[in-house]
């Protein structure tokens, strides 16, 4: 695990330059940096040791030096592949698994990436051929970057690596900035600065000779198969899958611990980790102290699981002192992202730093069997578009419209609210719906009326109906799951725990994505997965062996803070001077007296305002940062930090 950066340039960058790259990413490799700079390339790398610490530097080249690569990541069947590419005569120099990539791509040129298991990001140069070779793993765990300029192309792990190279343009997308408010997040491919995209999920990247660009999907989320099994004959074939890869990723050549939140999908990967190993396996468990009993905390569960399988477990009590960790987190980020998960996430990854290098997590669970509100939600509106329509139109909506706004936190009434909203659009269209924080309409009142001119709002709706209609086989909660993956796993909740793992050199590895595990879970059938309001029923039918029966029963948790209590409370404050007209009247993006409504609304607990207000604070706080990075020093010109349409 690392971070890279580097580049291809014919108008002479130099070694400082890419030094400069390097030197800002430091947090994801504290262990050690390595570089080449030839010519026309630049390749650099931070390393965290993991495996082969003694031997494992980077960058990596073949026999004859012509191929050098610099990787980010972990290959799981990277023994393997060794002993393979030992056997027809390669020669290696290390025991590490970034050296298979070299002699596989001898092989296998750009379709080395069909041989790899793993999570990875990677830079290969081939001196002969005067090309690089830019790639990243299918689910998109591991993040890139890349700018082209006028002088060359420019990646990295990180957009911070890029900007430092005082050669991109700083000059904002507006429409990205409407992504982000309704989604808390900027999907793929835009970034928030217009010069600087993110590399797509399973994706090689050409930069020829002369600097030209070519990008080539080597793999798609798998449509669903027709295969005919039980219920039974499925549960079984989950398991031996999941343990599979839970012990894959078990590969390492120092400690590797695990988050435990007290659900299904965590739960179950803790307790294959125990089976696969023999001392006792690092968990952690974060909790909120002033959130009440009932928000978010399922440590009572955590603690079942970790007695019966005698696990080294860590409680995390989050006191509510975000302020002091807001900024960290902006800066973690380098562009706005208010998922309220940072909070929680950036403390358990914190607490895991100081005991592991490695750490094991069960994200993916959710989106590979159906375990959100909105799967749900998609399969009942399928259901409940064959009520009469007079009967929907004229008692049923009508009657959830009269229900009062919800004030505190989210409940049923406002996932009522929406499904009723949306109930007459498509099944791409109440998809979008219940991933958007806020409705196009209520996001026109935000914004000035000469940042509104430049918007198109019915655009950012697009990127995800467009995803949802591209899936053309399967039912609507097929679909759903196959948008989640390709979009709202790679650039929220990967982005996320990349981020914020990495900012305290930590490796966060994710034995749900495994991509033969993925394609697996991908063919069973969505009925199975979802049977009337019992989600994941397939994956729990697995865990009943394994987890305490408590722990299979309860309510779902999502991993989230009490931001609207936070709010109202501890960030208050902040929220206030952040937001206030003044600040506001800086950017000239916002209607100050619209954004002056919801914090009153919220604040008197009127009406619940909390993913608005909390994507707005991070928004400006990110602004403020960006400014004042973007200001030139002392005889130094900089692109400056401006918004474009």
């Amino acid at each position: 695990m690392c971070g890279i950066c580097g580049f291809v340039s014919f108008a002479g960058w130099s070694p400082a330059m890419l030094q400069a790259m390097n030197d800002v990413i430091f947090r994801r490799g504290p262990d050690g940096e390595g570089s080449l700079h030839c010519g026309t390339v630049g390749l650099a790398m931070r390393r965290l040791a993991i495996i082969d610490v003694a031997g494992g530097a980077q960058p990596v080249y073949n026999e004859d030096r012509s191929v050098a690569v610099v990787f980010n990541g972990e290959i799981y069947n990277y023994r393997s592949l060794r002993e393979g590419l030992r056997a027809r005569g390669h020669e290696f120099r290390s025991n590490s698994d970034t050296e298979v990539l070299v002699h596989l791509y001898e092989e296998r040129g750009a379709d080395l990436v069909r041989e790899l298991e793993g999570m990875f990001a990677f830079a290969l140069w081939d001196s002969s051929k005067q090309a690089l070779l830019l790639a990243r793993d299918r689910l998109g765990i591991k993040p890139l970057f890349i700018a082209q300029l006028a002088g060359g192309v420019l990646f990295g792990s990180e957009i911070k690596a890029l900007l430092a190279t005082g050669l991109v343009s700083r000059e904002l997308d507006r429409q990205a900035l409407d992504q982000f408010l309704t989604y808390t997040f900027i999907p793929a491919p835009r970034t928030i600065y217009r010069a600087i995209t993110r590399v797509a999920p399973g994706t090689t990247v050409t930069i020829g000779p002369k600097a030209q660009v070519s990008a080539r999907c080597y793999w798609e989320v798998p449509d669903p198969q027709v295969v005919q099994r039980t219920p039974a004959e499925w549960a079984e074939r989950v398991e031996g899958g999941l343990l599979r890869a839970v012990e894959s990723h078990l590969v390492s050549d120092v400690p590797v611990g695990a988050f435990l939140s007290g659900g299904v999908d965590s739960g179950l990967m803790v307790a294959m980790m125990a089976a696969a190993t023999e001392r006792p396996v690092e968990t952690f468990t974060v909790g909120f102290a002033d959130a009440g009993s009932s928000f978010m905390d399922e440590r009572v569960y955590a603690r079942m699981i970790a007695q019966r399988y005698r696990l080294n477990h860590h409680e995390i009590n989050v006191e509510p002192r975000v302020t002091d960790i807001i900024q960290d987190i902006v800066a973690a980020f380098d562009e706005p992202f208010a998922d309220d998960s940072v909070i929680p996430s950036y403390y358990v990854s914190q607490a895991a730093a100081r005991f592991v290098k490695v750490a094991l997590t069960g994200l993916g669970g959710d989106e590979l069997f159906g375990g959100y509100r909105r799967h749900l939600g998609v399969r009942v509106g399928d259901a409940y578009r064959g009520v009469p329509r007079w009967l929907r139109e004229r008692v049923v909506d009508p009657i959830i419209r009269r229900l009062p706004e919800p004030r505190t936190s989210s409940d049923l009434v406002d996932h009522l609210k929406r499904f009723s909203r949306a109930s007459s659009a498509s099944p791409s269209g109440r998809y979008q719906d219940s991933m958007s924080a806020l409705p196009a309409t209520q996001r026109a009142r935000l914004y000035s009326r000469d940042a509104l001119s430049q918007l198109d709002l019915a655009a950012t709706a697009a990127i995800l109906t467009d995803t949802f209609d591209g899936f053309r086989h399967g039912t609507s909660v097929d679909r759903a799951l196959k948008t989640d993956l390709r979009w709202y796993l790679a650039d929220d909740i990967l982005t996320l725990t990349d981020r914020l793992s990495m900012w305290h050199s930590l490796e966060l590895r994710v034995p749900y994505l495994d991509h033969r595990f993925v394609e697996e879970v991908m063919s069973i059938p969505a009925n199975l997965k979802i049977r009337g309001f019992n989600q994941k029923r397939i994956l729990k039918q697995v865990a009943a062996k394994w987890l305490p029966a408590p722990v299979i029963k309860h309510r779902k948790q999502g991993f989230e803070a009490p931001m609207g209590r936070w709010l109202r409370g501890p960030l208050k404050s902040l929220m206030q001077d952040t937001l206030g007209a003044a600040c506001l009247a800086e950017a000239g993006i916002f209607d100050a007296a619209e954004i002056a409504r919801l914090q009153s609304e919220h604040l008197a607990g009127v009406r619940k305002h909390s993913k608005v207000l909390f994507s707005l604070l991070m928004f400006q706080l990110w602004l403020a940062r960006e400014r004042e990075a973007a200001a030139p020093a002392a005889g130094q010109t900089r692109p400056a930090a401006t918004f474009a349409a």
